[in-house]
């Protein structure tokens, strides 16, 4: 074995290289991406800006440098933009990622809305592709790189049914004001701007319409939406709901068909149905796709003025509502 320092200086650069490839590929291949906040705002019809907060892990116990990079942003359908991600020092620990309201000009309309749909739904991936960098590690480099990272970002549905209203206000003649307080599991927030939905009957009947700004975010969060009520399509609910015996504030109403079972398994459905988005098309679509069914329906008919206590001066006998006598059936 040759031990001159040339040779010496040789194995060392040979063992240097070996380990820098090592750090490149642990870094390509199993380092994972986890975000914890991705936020769309300030929407346009052909850009928008975007904020994002993720943690970079399992890069290995040696420290490396990558220079910035511009990765193209991917849904299931295709890339729909591209944001830069800030020079970095890769640390055994993990390593934060911040961007901070950047532009992004938007490359596929059709592949943008699909990805926001997805999201607000059951969830989708997020891929980060042709990421060009270049990564200095153990005095050796730079050398340049592609990074490229799947990221799966869980969906608004995951968190079951929102929790509404939280308040009722009356205000002028038909008029209320509606606080929802609704659970987002995801880490994606969205602006849309105002939009317009309706609370529709177990019939599809619109029972009032609203509108307000809707913004998404983390965790818990509320919205507050001004409408007015179709007090035709309410007292037509409150006949349905004394036919079968559901009361609004009480548990049943006595003399009311199949009565002895629980009032609360026999009020008929509410549904969140979105209508129309005044921002972007591409958000105008999303919002169409909203038909989510609501929880505490009893005390939102209570609020809205459906009266299924107070009897009309002559109640005419029939046969119970369609949605009663699916409730029957089974």
């Amino acid at each position: 074995m040759d031990f001159s320092f040339q040779a010496l200086v040789l194995h060392h650069n040979a063992e240097m290289n070996s380990a820098f490839r090592s750090v490149v590929d642990t870094i390509i291949r199993n380092s994972q991406l986890s975000v914890s906040l991705l936020r769309i705002s300030n929407v346009t019809e052909d850009s928008f800006h975007v904020s994002l907060e993720a943690r970079i892990t399992k890069t290995g116990p040696a420290n490396a440098k990558i220079t910035p990079m511009t990765v193209d942003l991917c849904g299931p359908s295709g890339r729909f933009g591209s944001v830069t991600l800030p020079a970095m020092t890769l640390r055994a620990h993990g390593t934060d990622v911040i961007v901070d309201s950047q532009l992004v000009k938007i490359l596929d309309k059709e592949a943008l809305r699909l990805f926001v749909q997805a999201i607000v739904e059951d969830g989708v991936t997020l891929s980060l592709r042709n990421g060009r960098a270049s990564v200095s590690a153990l005095g050796v480099g730079p050398r340049d790189i592609v990074y490229e990272k799947e990221l799966g970002l869980q969906g608004m549905r995951a968190a079951g049914r929102a929790h509404l209203p939280s308040t009722v206000v009356l205000g002028s003649r038909n008029n209320y004001s509606i606080v929802f307080q609704v659970a987002n599991p995801s880490p994606v927030e969205i602006s849309f701007g105002t939009c317009s939905f309706d609370i529709e009957t177990h019939e599809g009947k619109v029972l009032a319409e609203l509108k307000g700004r809707l913004g998404i975010r983390r965790n818990q969060f509320e919205v507050t939406f001004q409408g007015n009520v179709n007090k035709t399509i309410a007292a037509q609910l409150a006949a349905d709901m004394r036919a079968a015996g559901v009361a609004t504030h009480g548990s049943e109403i006595r003399g009311g068909e199949n009565e002895g079972n629980r009032s609360s398994d026999r009020t008929p459905e509410a549904r969140l149905v979105g209508k129309r988005c005044a921002g972007a098309g591409w958000c105008d679509d999303t919002i169409k796709g909203i038909n989510v069914p609501l929880q505490n329906v009893r005390a939102l008919f209570q609020a809205l003025g459906v009266d299924a206590d107070k009897e009309e001066p002559v109640e005419k006998k029939g046969s119970p509502p369609r949605w009663m006598q699916r409730w029957m059936i089974r």
